[in-house]
């Protein structure tokens, strides 16, 4: 007689994304000790899955989650006899992705901190460009010794506005979103701009809610000493309902190009 064992997985946002089933510490013992492929019964279809056991993940699994049309909170059933491993999918009750869960399952640990910089760059440069209506581009510097990261530019207008970048991959238990800008590099002028991103885990973007600050309020900041120099330290909750010092420079991810489109008009008044 064959020893069955079956264990259940709630799933969160980050599974559905990206199509794969974590394995909960219950359930370690029913898996191979390294990677390989498993025989798998998928709601009664035969397939062959990829079983990653450093990160204790089964892939394949995007097109069987859409089929299902599955959701945050729905379970999976996982069952093995044998050999085989049973797949069931069970609809649940709607839950909010735990964010330190989240965040695990990323597994954002090998990234390096120029990695992480470059995702949230290109986020912020998606933005401007799919909202700009075709009035903005926007290039990146050969070098960022100036601390800049994105140049912007409007169509018919040959002033451009510079943008420093400050991403995050996680906030502080406080729920502040922290940013550092190095004293050394940064020069205050009307067309640079700060722009502070938070990368939200649950959803693999960046967060609803951005910093825009001007460079002449930067300078305004605390300076805090570091081994690598002074910065200017920014800290604010990324909440609209904030009152904190940099609550009037908090703005939705939604408006960041018609915040540039505006400083551009202002530009335009003064520079022919």
């Amino acid at each position: 007689m064959k020893m069955k064992s079956k264990i259940l997985r709630k799933l969160i946002d980050v599974e559905i994304r990206l199509g794969f089933l974590h394995i909960p510490a219950a359930g370690i013992d029913l898996f191979p000790e390294k990677n390989t492929k498993i025989n798998a019964l998928v709601d009664g279809e035969s397939r062959q899955l990829t079983y990653n056991a450093t990160h204790r993940r089964i892939f394949g699994l995007t097109k069987w989650y859409s089929d299902c049309h599955v959701k945050v909170g729905d379970e999976i059933e996982i069952e093995k006899a044998g050999e085989e491993y049973k797949l069931i999918f069970n609809a649940g009750k709607l839950a909010e992705t735990p964010l330190k869960e989240a965040e695990t399952l990323i597994d954002i640990s090998g990234l390096s901190s120029q990695a992480k910089g470059n995702i949230v760059e290109e986020r912020v440069k998606e933005l401007i460009l799919l909202q700009g209506q075709g009035l903005l581009s926007v290039y990146r510097p050969v070098t960022d010794t100036e601390g800049i990261d994105l140049i912007v530019l409007k169509s018919g207008m040959f002033q451009p506005l510079f943008l420093q970048i400050k991403g995050r991959f996680n906030v502080q238990k406080t729920g502040y979103f922290l940013m550092d800008i190095s004293k050394k590099t940064f020069t205050v002028h009307h067309s640079y701009f700060v722009v502070g991103a938070y990368f939200n885990p649950r959803e693999m973007e960046i967060d609803e809610h951005l910093l825009f600050v001007p460079s002449e309020e930067v300078v305004k900041a605390p300076i805090v000493k570091s081994n690598v120099g002074e910065r200017y330290r920014i800290a604010n909750h990324l909440n609209m309902d904030s009152k904190g010092r940099w609550a009037p420079h908090l703005i939705k991810k939604s408006d960041l190009a018609s915040k540039l489109l505006e400083k551009f008009e202002e530009i335009g008044k003064y520079i022919k």
